[in-house]
């Protein structure tokens, strides 16, 4: 079956390749993404493209992807990279598939887990992750796939990390829109109806993933274990229109985008 790169289609991809704990995620994904609701790599376009100005990486490691948003970005700045995307779930990467067949974009994909991410070998000259960092449960899960990317990096390569802050609020924009959106599509589950409306439920009550920094600052400690030279970009600005009109940002209390740009990797 042929992948199409529309909501329809990573909904059907996420039907035939995700496990339950990924499927509501992954199913929901795009439409959150175009309807600007969700934070995405689109929203980091001016940090990367300012960190690549005096830069021409040939090839780049992207670790995790929900979609072919970063690969499209990266061949955008850099046409003739030759990259290679890891992520856990299959689904991405077949999205991310289709984009390169569809495209001719010079991508690699394979199946590996953070922080370990087995079968990943380097070095590249270019890594770049968005949010990673907050979808490993424990400090020394965070400081094993920094120290793990530190090693997978060419001697005067270059790391890229975004993800985003939450406000004073305490919670990202759109949150309980957001995990509606993943109850609903868990209904889609192809499995037996009670199985569907328990995934559903355990969407709906799921408490918001709490983020492991509360500051800019802490990201970029986080890094310098791993990297000699670490430098911090912070936009305050909402990215979409939607989350202009959100209530945070029209009260100053919005979420705050942030970028890491790490370099001299202390290899072990």
């Amino acid at each position: 079956m042929t992948t199409t790169l529309t909501i329809r289609g990573a909904w059907s991809a996420a039907r035939q390749n995700c496990a339950p704990g990924c499927f509501s995620y992954h199913a929901s994904w795009r439409l959150f993404r175009l309807a600007g609701l969700k934070g995405n790599p689109r929203w980091h376009g001016a940090f990367y493209r300012r960190a690549l100005d005096d830069r021409q990486p040939s090839t780049a490691l992207v670790c995790g992807s929900s979609d072919e948003t970063m690969p499209q970005i990266l061949t955008e700045l850099q046409p003739d990279i030759q990259i290679t995307v890891a992520d856990t779930c299959p689904t991405p990467l077949t999205l991310i598939n289709a984009w390169a067949k569809k495209t001719g974009a010079r991508v690699s994909t394979l199946r590996s887990e953070a922080p370990q991410l087995d079968g990943v070998s380097g070095a590249f000259d270019l890594i770049v992750t968005d949010g990673l960092l907050s979808l490993l449960p424990t400090s020394a899960d965070r400081e094993a796939v920094i120290a793990r990317l530190a090693g997978l990096l060419s001697e005067d390569g270059l790391l890229l990390y975004t993800t985003r802050i939450a406000g004073p609020a305490g919670h990202l924009e759109y949150d309980r829109i957001g995990r509606a959106g993943q109850a609903l599509t868990a209904a889609t589950w192809p499995v037996a109806s009670a199985e569907r409306v328990q995934l559903a439920r355990q969407q709906l009550r799921r408490l918001s993933r709490p983020s492991p920094f509360t500051s800019p600052d802490q990201i970029a400690d986080a890094f310098r274990s791993s990297f000699g030279q670490v430098h911090l970009f912070t936009r305050s600005a909402p990215p979409t229109i939607a989350l202009a009109l959100h209530p945070a940002f029209l009260t100053g209390r919005g979420s705050l985008c942030v970028g890491i740009a790490a370099t001299q990797p202390r290899h072990p």
